[in-house]
């Protein structure tokens, strides 16, 4: 594949990449994994609807839950059917809506549950931020971006954003997404109509080479003369990322999935098109980690038939990553974080059918690695209490859950403090320079 092919594939799947000179290629070891996706289900997802369910009552209205039964392995789930017909899709959907029971039984033996989170809060923009970097209290970066800054830092596409928490620190570029028109224009710069990419140009290709020349030496007589460390740092990155152009070339993308119906053009198809592009770039070795995002979780209303539609969407999208992992010869060396701003409840804010819940601040995560041993899966780590939906405590050294509250109750802090331990980013320098005070879990062993 070209690199024209490639980057017009890019521009349909929304993703923009740095877009550096032609004048040089840097020359880099290529990244060979572990490689990290962290979905975000933004809006803040009901833990009770799929791997912390409840009984039937004041925080589930749509299914009888029995745990002696409704579990696969170690891991319990929420018994709902999932239909199109029933969450309003046409019936070519069925095959793309995943239930908790169909999820569970293709990938438990992979899957780490932890339930009972205490998010400690309930507003989104700090939900979001303290699920995807340890805490709200102050600015750290995601951890998306840590594990790539400690692994491959100055990779071309180190950190992909498609949605979610994409502060860096200032540890490196982010790949970000842009409009495809946007795109296209930048990826293409001389061309007048990025629609023919056969031309007319504006440039002749010699001159516009030796622009990007040119271009070159002055970034470079730049860096050489600023003295200011924040501007001579973005500098460099800028140098960095036009320096490893051919190296987008490596990488090979099948053609871009596309839904049909009424899942045409939907948040799906767009995670779908995601997990291709980073999946690929993570085969070329450009890529260390990516952030993916599918939305439509703040459910105030509607809740049993928004909700888990939404859920259904999530849970197959996972296992599409994992499918095209299997694809691109990565499973043994990918692993998903599955998380969201909070829950919802406790219980319904009203009585009908189409009410919703509210903003609650206990939640659960999902940690899956296509070798299910890596990070101990068929695993439930905590729960919570079947009366009022609060998080239960555990002893903090075995994790064992507690009746009373002599533990302590898990926070995203505990679970970032073991992750950056789980993944070698503790004791590295971005650690040390965001440091996240928790006490220590072995929630991965």
């Amino acid at each position: 594949m070209n690199r024209r092919d490639f980057l017009n594939i890019a521009a349909m799947s929304g993703l923009a990449v740095a877009l550096p000179s032609r004048t040089a290629k840097a020359a880099f070891n290529p990244y060979k994994g572990p490689y990290y996706v962290f979905v975000s289900a933004r809006g803040g997802w009901d833990p009770a609807y799929f791997c912390d369910p409840k009984p039937m009552g004041l925080f589930n209205r749509i299914y009888n839950y029995n745990p002696d039964t409704h579990k696969v392995g170690n891991l319990p789930y929420a018994p709902i059917a999932v239909s199109a017909a029933a969450l309003g899709l046409g019936p070519e959907a069925d095959p793309y809506l995943w239930s908790p029971q169909q999820f569970f039984t293709a990938h438990g033996a992979q899957t780490l549950v932890i339930n009972g989170i205490n998010t400690e809060t309930n507003n989104h923009e700090r939900g979001v931020q303290t699920a995807w970097s340890g805490t709200g209290e102050r600015t750290l970066p995601s951890l998306a971006a840590l594990v790539a800054a400690a692994k491959a830092p100055d990779h071309p596409l180190a950190f992909i954003n498609s949605g979610g928490y994409a502060n860096s620190g200032n540890l490196l570029p982010v790949t970000r997404l842009t409009s495809v028109a946007a795109f296209q224009k930048i990826a293409s710069p001389n061309l007048i109509d990025v629609t023919k990419p056969e031309g007319p140009f504006y440039h002749h290709p010699d001159t516009a080479a030796r622009i990007a020349t040119v271009q070159a030496e002055r970034l470079s007589d730049h860096i050489a003369a600023e003295h200011l460390p924040r501007i001579k740092r973005a500098a460099n990155q800028l140098f960095i990322a036009r320096n490893n152009m051919d190296t987008l070339s490596t990488v090979a993308l099948p053609t871009l999935v596309t839904l049909p119906g009424t899942l045409a053009n939907s948040d799906l198809q767009r995670m779908m098109q995601q997990t291709q592009l980073s999946l690929a770039a993570f085969q070329a070795g450009l890529a260390v980690s990516a952030n993916i995002e599918i939305g439509g979780f703040d459910t105030h209303a509607s809740h049993d038939t928004a909700q888990v539609r939404q859920l259904a969407k999530l849970l197959y999208g996972v296992h599409y990553v994992l499918e095209q992992a299997i694809e691109f010869g990565l499973l043994d060396k990918i692993v998903i974080v599955v998380g969201s701003d909070f829950g919802r409840g406790n219980g319904y804010n009203g009585p009908l059918p189409t009410d919703g819940k509210d903003h609650w601040p206990v939640s659960s995560m999902m940690v899956i690695s296509g070798d299910g041993g890596v990070v101990g899966g068929d695993r439930v780590i905590s729960a919570t209490t079947e009366d009022k939906q609060l998080p239960k405590y555990v002893d903090p050294a075995t994790l064992d859950v507690l009746e009373d509250d002599t533990g302590l109750q898990i926070k995203f802090k505990h679970i970032h403090k073991a992750f950056r331990k789980f993944t070698g980013v503790a004791g590295t320098p971005v650690d040390t320079k965001f440091p996240l005070l928790a006490e220590d879990m072995p929630i991965f062993g």
